[in-house]
């Protein structure tokens, strides 16, 4: 039986591939720090190492006896855009965990990149694989520490030896997500009886799909390969009318034209600029937001298998799990 590491284990994605990992019968090991929320971990039967992903010592103490490594850990805070906040953890942390790797004896590595890290599309050509990190994006601490990450993980691959390969998960939805990370999004939804809805759209892919696509890639994906892990492609005002569909409860989807993003963007920046506010809304953010950003997941259907998102299933999925955990 193949034992596999997973950092950021109690993530919604890290939770998530947890519970995968298990239902194939791997015997996993969850890396999580001391005193973080662990309810998206319940009632999954796999070995805890508490430990830091900065230390060198926990991660050589976590890895022993790993024949997999499925790195899901990731500093993704958006009150800061600044890559030096992001790149001790996004990118450093990615460098000692390979060298550990390495000497540890494992033979495949593999990263969870994002969908920032390749040019997006529209409805009617979406983007692949094969496009480029976009230039603009550099000013994102977020964005371009994870591409740094792929870059490196990708030129450490040994093809036989030490295989190493990239998973680029869009906007995720779905349970376990116990510290809110995307799925703020939807619970700004589900609480709200107004919904302020920006001109944009994204990419929305359900977790447990994303989960089992990468657990799939152990066996499946090819080295020195990223792979795009996306959804339905939607825009945010298709998004919420989902959700209002699905949720029996009365809500107003209110339109924010872009121009009034943009002001809205330019006063944050002034006010954290002169005012030491820290409100996590810059110029990234807010052309994100009016962004079409939509992917194609063509490439992991094909060599993953993996399935496609019905993003109304996923809602629901999502909304049953923070109800059932009382994060409603």
């Amino acid at each position: 039986m193949n034992k596999v590491l997973v950092t950021g284990a109690n993530g919604l994605l890290g939770a998530n591939i947890v519970e995968s990992l298990l239902a194939f019968n791997y015997r996993v090991v969850a890396l999580v720090r001391k005193g973080a929320n662990l309810q998206g971990l319940n009632d999954l039967d796999c070995d805890m190492f508490y430990g830091d992903i900065s230390n060198k010592k926990d991660l050589i103490e976590a890895i022993k006896g790993c024949d997999i490594v499925i790195h899901s850990a990731a500093k993704t805070q958006s009150n800061i855009n600044t890559l030096d906040a992001f790149y001790p953890i996004n990118v450093e942390v990615t460098k000692n965990l390979i060298d550990i790797s390495k000497a540890s004896g494992v033979k495949r590595f593999l990263f969870i990149g994002t969908a920032n890290t390749m040019t997006n599309g529209t409805i009617e050509k979406p983007g692949n694989e094969s496009t480029s990190f976009m230039p603009w994006l550099y000013k994102s601490g977020y964005a371009y520490s994870k591409y740094l990450a792929q870059e490196y993980v990708l030129s450490q691959n040994e093809d036989g030896i030490f295989e190493t390969m990239v998973l680029s998960p869009t906007f995720m939805i779905g349970p376990r997500d116990a510290n809110h990370s995307s799925g703020q999004l939807l619970l700004f939804a589900l609480k709200n009886k107004v919904i302020f809805c920006p001109p944009g759209g994204k990419s929305f892919v359900d977790v447990q799909n994303v989960a089992h696509a990468v657990v799939n890639a152990i066996t499946k994906g090819k080295p020195k390969n990223v792979y795009l892990l996306s959804g339905e492609n939607l825009t945010f005002k298709q998004f919420f009318d989902k959700v209002r569909y699905q949720i029996p409860q009365s809500k107003i989807v209110v339109s924010i034209p872009k121009s009034l993003l943009i002001l809205g963007s330019r006063v944050v920046e002034l006010s954290n600029k002169f005012l030491s506010t820290s409100f996590p809304f810059d110029r990234v953010t807010q052309r994100l937001f009016c962004l079409d950003n939509y992917f194609d997941n063509q490439k992991a259907r094909y060599e993953l298998g993996m399935h496609q998102t019905d993003t109304s299933k996923s809602i629901r999925k999502a909304n049953k799990w923070f109800s059932e955990n009382q994060h409603i």
